[in-house]
């Protein structure tokens, strides 16, 4: 259910662009709900910069034995008015997973007329390395601050 732009789930807040995941902790095998992000959007989620910035995307904390997490999941990213989309993804450092992102990504834009216009006008980039997310970032927020 959506609120004030933020989805309730549960009672519990979340904010447009996550999701709730089931995660079995590593340490204690305890497993909790946790939100992550699958989409931001720059133009409308700045308040996530800090969180690119510092590499704390989908980073969680188990509630009972306190280990952090970082969860192995891809975040696409959307930088306004650039045309430009990042899908962030740690395993496309391997040339295999990254010429399937390619290919997935080309499928969907073939859907349908109006998704390859759009395609056509954007620029899309896979990117498996923080420091060179990090780096996009930075140059989109000194342009646009």
């Amino acid at each position: 259910m959506m609120q004030d732009g933020v989805q309730r789930r549960s009672g519990v807040r979340q904010m447009p662009g996550t999701s709730t995941t089931e995660v079995r902790c590593q340490k204690c095998g305890h497993v909790f709900e946790a939100e992550v992000i699958d989409h931001i959007d720059m133009s409308q989620d700045r308040d996530l910069l800090k969180r690119i910035k510092s590499g704390k995307i989908n980073r969680v904390q188990c509630p009972k034995c306190k280990k952090v997490h970082y969860l192995d999941r891809g975040v696409v990213i959307n930088f306004e008015p650039e045309n430009l989309i990042v899908l962030y993804d740690h395993s496309a450092s391997r040339p295999e997973v990254r010429e399937e992102l390619m290919r997935d990504y080309r499928s969907v834009v073939m859907f349908n007329e109006v998704l390859e216009e759009v395609a056509q006008e954007t620029e899309f980039k896979i990117v498996s390395d923080s420091a060179e997310l990090k780096k996009i970032v930075e140059q989109w927020a000194k342009a646009h601050s």
